[in-house]
C-alpha cells in the first residue's frame, strides 16, 4: 500500500471501526442467533437494513425481486470509484451458522462502517450489498442478472476459514438430481414381484464411490439420498438422490458429470428400475482471479499484523454463487483464519466458532483489511487500471 494510505487512512480506519465495533459485534451475534434459510433470511436482512439505515447510508429494499435482497448506499452517485461489500447471512439449519455467515456480513457492515466517514474524501461510493441464498438459489446469480452489480468497479467479501489466503481457491459446481422409478409389492410376500428403487440409488452410490480414486484431485463429488420409500413393508418404488459433483472449472465438471450419471443410470437400470438424471439449471463457477486485488489485500493482511499464506491448489476449495458474478465484475473473497485445522466448515463445531473471541478477531481484521484495500483502490488510479486490465484478461481466458 502507498503511504498515503498507510499512514493517513489506515489508522482513521481502525479508529472509525472501533467507534461502531460494538454494532459490528452486535449484529454478528444476531446473524449467529437466528438461523434463517436459504430466502427466508427475513429477520437477517431487516437487521441489517435498519443499522445501514441508522448510519446514514440509502437503502434500496427487495431488488432485483428477492424479498431478502437490499442495495445500500453512500456517498456520490457521481463519484469516481464505487465498491460493494457483500454481505450474507442464510444459515444452514439444523448446522446453524456453519459456514459464519454471521462474520461475512458482519465484515462487510464493519468495512463500510470504517470507510464511511471517508468516502467523500475519497471520491468513492460505498454500497453493501445483501445477497440472500447463498447456500440455496444463489442469489448472487439473480443479482447479477438484473444488473444490480453493473456500475461496480469492484466487489469483494470474506470467508472465515483455517488460513488466511487472499486469492482463495473455489471449485466449479453443479447439483444432480438423480430419480429411481420401481415397481412397489409386499416387502415379505411377494417381493419379487416388486422393482426397488431405493436398491439402484444404493448401488449408484456405491458405483460413484468407485469413480473417487481415479478422478483429478481437483474433484469432489458427494451426495444425500432425499427419499428412499414410505413404508418398510414395501418395495420402494421411488427414491430419490441429490448429488454434488465439483471440478477445477466448467470443462472439468462436465466430463465428471458425464461419469458420475453414467455411473447411477446403470447401477438403477441393473436392479430393473429406470433412471432419470437431472442437472441443476445453473453451475457454480471458480472465481476469477485478479492478481492486484489479490495482493492488495495481502498488504492489507499483513498491515493488520497477519501473514497470509499461498493457495492451496489442492484442498480447502468451496463453491460459491460468487464465481458466476466474478465474471461480471472484479471480485475478491479472500479467506481469513478463524479455526484450527480441526473444526470443519459445515459442522456444529463451526457454528460455535462463529461468535466469541476468535471470530471477532476475524471479523476485526477482515474489516479493517477490506476498507483498507478500498481505500488504497480508490486513491490510485494505477491499481484501478490494473485490477481493469487484468479483470478483461482473465474472464476473456475463462469465457
Amino acid at each position: 500500500m502507498n503511504n498515503r494510505i498507510a499512514e493517513i487512512f489506515a489508522p482513521k480506519i481502525r479508529a472509525a471501526l472501533e467507534q461502531d465495533w460494538h454494532n459490528v459485534v452486535a449484529l454478528s451475534e444476531f446473524i449467529h442467533s437466528h438461523v434463517e434459510e436459504s430466502s427466508k433470511e427475513f429477520d437477517c436482512c431487516a437487521r441489517l437494513v435498519v443499522e445501514l439505515e441508522d448510519h446514514g447510508f440509502a437503502v434500496e429494499r427487495g431488488i432485483a425481486g428477492m424479498d431478502t435482497a437490499f442495495r445500500a448506499s453512500f456517498g456520490s452517485d457521481s463519484a469516481a470509484t464505487t465498491v460493494a461489500f457483500v454481505c450474507e447471512y442464510d444459515g444452514l439449519p439444523p448446522y446453524g451458522q456453519s459456514c459464519g455467515h454471521n462474520v461475512v456480513a458482519a465484515a462487510s457492515y464493519g468495512a463500510a462502517l470504517a470507510l464511511r466517514p471517508f468516502a467523500y474524501d475519497l471520491d468513492l461510493r460505498l454500497l453493501v450489498i445483501g445477497t440472500p441464498a447463498e447456500e440455496g438459489v444463489g442469489g448472487k446469480y439473480i443479482l447479477g442478472d438484473a444488473g444490480i452489480f453493473d456500475d461496480v468497479d469492484f466487489a469483494t467479501s470474506i470467508y472465515p476459514g483455517m488460513d488466511d489466503i487472499s486469492a482463495s481457491r473455489t471449485l466449479a459446481a453443479q447439483r444432480l438430481t438423480v430419480e429411481s422409478f420401481g415397481k412397489p409389492a409386499h416387502g415379505a410376500a411377494h417381493p419379487e414381484l416388486g422393482i426397488n428403487a431405493l436398491d439402484g440409488i444404493v448401488l449408484g452410490f456405491s458405483a460413484m464411490a468407485m469413480l473417487r480414486p481415479n478422478l483429478p484431485p481437483t474433484a469432489r463429488i458427494h451426495g444425500i439420498i432425499n427419499e428412499g420409500g414410505i413404508h418398510p413393508q414395501v418395495v420402494p418404488d421411488y427414491a430419490r438422490a441429490t448429488v454434488v459433483v465439483r471440478a477445477a472449472d466448467l470443462t472439468e465438471l462436465a466430463e465428471i458429470r458425464a461419469r458420475v450419471t453414467c455411473a447411477f443410470q446403470q447401477a438403477v437400470e441393473a436392479v430393473g428400475a429406470t433412471c432419470t438424471v437431472t442437472p441443476a439449471e445453473r453451475c457454480a463457477e471458480a472465481i476469477v482471479g485478479i492478481e492486484a486485488l489479490a495482493s492488495l489485500f495481502d498488504a492489507a493482511l499483513c498491515a493488520v499484523g497477519r501473514s497470509p499464506t499461498p493457495t492451496d491448489e489442492v484442498s480447502g476449495a468451496w463453491s460459491t454463487d460468487a464465481g458466476t458474478l466474478s465474471r461480471r465484475v472484479p471480485y475478491l473473497q479472500p479467506q481469513i483464519k478463524m479455526t484450527p485445522r480441526s473444526i470443519p466448515p459445515h459442522s456444529h463445531a463451526f457454528h460455535e466458532a462463529s461468535i466469541g473471541p476468535d471470530s471477532e478477531s476475524c471479523i476485526f481484521d477482515a474489516a479493517i483489511a477490506l476498507a483498507s484495500m478500498a481505500a488504497e483502490f480508490a486513491s490510485n488510479p494505477d491499481i484501478r487500471t490494473e485490477v481493469e486490465s487484468q479483470f478483461r484478461a482473465a474472464v476473456t481466458g475463462a469465457s
